[in-house]
């Protein structure tokens, strides 16, 4: 591992260099999108150098595991240049893993996942928990008492790298209602890959039927987990949108049309403007998100998460849209990557929430609203009616 000693806020640039040029090797641009369609959402040439050599997945590891333990900054900025480059490779979900392991490191399984993620030897991904678990005694899956021991059943759909993983963690509850964290072997589970609409990204459903089960801890964080989560997508986010309006300034400024290039006309100015606008809003929110991270409270956390994922959401569909109308004809070959980042970004917007589901919990946690303690849900506003664009006189 290249990485071996714990990173500060001056070298993560030069780590972020170091990652681009392997990718350059590994996983160039030119060629990107046959790669991606033949060979699947996992490339294990750049894994290998990522995860074993480089040794990304050490950084969100506490050091005392095996990791670096760097600030999360610098794990936000490691995962938007990899969201920028497309890459497919494990790193998103073993963040996640590391951040739900941490909480029962005490635990001597937890212990050796972290170290093998710290590694690059082991891809363990998470089942990321969502609102069924702001209610105790609700979840995806059951945790099953018999003679052999603990089992789990239960499905989940969109799961992370469950393809390629080695392990998954999975927060279930038992028959009288008490929530824990599991880890399962992926062999003791049916694994069938989706076809998504983002080739690069791969997603699984997951089923268990009596998969044996290890206990990590009957403590476990489930909204840290999804807020930590929500933020580390939204870094992969704001790599895409900011790569495609890197993208599309450049094409702007060389492309000639009617004798001058499409960058000096007004339309096309406005378009970018307003990307570049949007691009900002969320690497202001990404900061913020990983600052709560490090130091926030678990409130700041999910007040920052929300805004991240809506502000990068945001950013990255509009700035990948953008980036294919202003290459027009070309920005829709099969050939060309604008496609790719705009499969990726429609594929972030709705992974774990939508923009509207975050814009409404951004709501509730600034109002103290909690629909699910008994507060009647406001009525839904008056909509006046939409009017057409080319309306007639009657």
């Amino acid at each position: 591992m290249i990485l071996s000693s714990a990173v500060d806020a001056e070298d993560t640039a030069l780590l972020v260099d170091t990652i681009r040029a392997a990718v350059g090797r590994t996983d160039p641009a030119d060629g990107r999108s046959e790669r991606v369609y033949r060979d699947g959402p996992l490339d294990h040439d750049l894994w290998s150098v990522l995860g074993r050599e480089i040794g990304v997945g050490a950084l969100a590891v506490p050091e005392v595991h095996g990791g670096l333990g760097t600030s999360y900054a610098t794990v936000a900025a490691v995962l938007e240049t990899l969201g920028a480059e497309l890459t497919r490779v494990p790193v998103l979900a073993g963040v996640i893993a590391a951040t739900a392991l941490a909480g029962c490191a005490e635990h001597p399984f937890a212990r050796d996942l972290l170290e093998q993620i710290a590694s690059g030897t082991r891809v363990v991904t998470t089942v990321v928990p969502g609102d069924e678990f702001d209610s105790p005694g609700e979840g995806t899956f059951q945790v099953i008492d018999g003679d052999d021991g603990v089992t789990l059943a239960g499905r989940a759909e969109f799961v992370l790298d469950a393809a390629v993983a080695d392990t998954l963690l999975v927060h279930a509850v038992d028959r009288y209602g008490a929530l824990g964290l599991y880890a399962i072997d992926r062999t003791h589970l049916t694994v069938e890959q989706m076809e998504t609409t983002d080739a690069t990204r791969g997603l699984a459903r997951v089923h268990a039927a009596n998969a044996p089960a290890v206990l990590l801890t009957d403590r476990p964080e489930p909204g840290r987990v999804r807020d930590q989560a929500l933020v580390a997508l939204a870094c992969d986010s704001l790599g895409v949108a900011r790569t495609c309006l890197d993208a599309a300034v450049t094409y702007a400024k060389e492309r000639v049309q009617f004798g001058r290039a499409i960058g000096e006309f007004q339309a096309v100015k406005h378009m970018l403007a307003e990307v570049a606008v949007a691009v900002e809003l969320a690497d202001s929110a990404v900061a913020h998100a990983a600052w709560a991270v490090d130091a926030g409270s678990a409130d700041d956390l999910a007040e920052a998460a929300a805004i991240a994922a809506l502000a990068c959401s945001d950013a990255a569909g509009l700035a990948a849209a953008t980036n294919v109308q202003v290459y027009g004809g070309i920005g829709f070959t099969w050939e060309h990557t604008a496609h790719l980042y705009y499969r990726r970004a429609l594929s972030s917007s709705v992974l774990w929430g939508t923009a509207d589901e975050h814009a409404q919990r951004l709501y509730r946690l600034a109002t103290g609203r909690t629909d699910r303690e008994g507060d009647t849900p406001s009525p839904e506003p008056v909509r006046e009616p939409a009017v057409a664009l080319f309306a007639t006189e009657p």
